[in-house]
């Protein structure tokens, strides 16, 4: 039984995998609790969790008295697809046992078990930070392997990670802050590639909470670990300190990786730019139908 947990690009916000199904959570006095519409949507599998959630309420406060036990229930901002927050019923995870246990599914105890297994493991990691680090390593390589990556491409993809964060490491010793800065600089790395960050999700039909490396070929991931690696060295060598001079630094100096791909993209007559993406199916059927209905007008703001 799949038990697969991913960071998403907000801080606080994680999603936790059972089988294919995503289950949000958000900190919340140092514990994590879970979106009940999401655990519902999981064990029923139905479109109108939000409905499905108003009626179970009811149902408990007339049968079981559910007073006492929606005094634990509170309304969170969870991330949603459109990179936006919003505010939905949460709850921990013994909660979250009490409130299954009155939903006929067969997948009850099945997540009964993956529920207490995640607590169990927070524990362990707490004790144990590289346990921690490796079960997280082994996550995401199960993630990536759901997503059809080989094994050339999840360990290319580790690497990328790696390379990540020495990256991020190296702007933080330069005195770059968290934020607006930190999104700046690396959307010099995207540039080099003709695209910004924003644009390259567009042409693989990703979303704000998607992450684009995730969804990028073996090149691709080369050509932004070129790039990174490249801006390290470049900061270093110019002891370039502070927001404006690393970004002089960078934007004066930094064109190898696009060297690197104009050159390749001359010899094989070709972008190495792919509009290929990982998504799932169900993933891919939600975005094709969002693209239909703006195709017809449905989305546009009246005026």
């Amino acid at each position: 039984m799949p038990n697969e947990e991913t960071n998403l690009l907000k801080p606080s916000t994680t999603t936790a995998f059972f089988e294919d199904e995503e289950v949000r959570r958000e900190r919340y006095n140092d514990e994590r609790r879970f979106s009940i519409v999401d655990i519902i949507s999981l064990l029923t599998g139905s479109e109108r969790a939000r409905k499905y959630r108003n009626d179970l309420k009811t149902k408990l406060a007339k049968e079981e008295g559910f007073t006492q036990l929606s005094e634990k229930i509170g309304q969170l901002k969870f991330l949603a697809k459109d990179g936006k927050r919003y505010l939905w019923d949460a709850g921990d995870t013994q909660t979250m046992l009490r409130i299954i246990q009155s939903i006929p599914s067969p997948k009850v105890e099945p997540v009964k078990q993956w529920l207490a297994s995640l607590g169990n493991q927070r524990v362990e990691e707490s004790n144990d930070p590289e346990l921690g680090m490796q079960r997280a390593r082994e996550r995401a390589i199960r993630v990536y392997k759901s997503r059809g990556m080989t094994d050339k491409e999840i360990e290319q993809r580790l690497q990328t990670i790696d390379t990540r964060h020495h990256y991020t490491d190296e702007l933080k010793a330069r005195w770059i802050k968290d934020g607006l800065e930190y999104a700046l600089l690396t959307n010099i790395s995207y540039t080099r590639s003709g695209k910004s960050a924003q644009d390259y999700k567009k042409y693989k039909w990703l979303v704000k909470t998607d992450n684009l490396r995730d969804h990028m070929t073996r090149t691709e991931m080369l050509l932004m670990g070129l790039s990174e690696e490249a801006d390290v060295e470049i900061a270093k060598s110019k002891d370039a300190k502070g927001f404006d001079e690393v970004q002089d630094a960078l934007m004066q100096w930094a064109d190898i990786a696009k060297k690197a791909k104009e050159n390749l993209e001359e010899k094989v007559w070709k972008s190495i730019l792919d509009t290929d993406n990982r998504l799932t199916q169900k993933q891919q059927a939600l975005r094709d139908k969002a693209h239909e209905q703006q195709a017809l007008g449905y989305n546009q703001k009246k005026k």
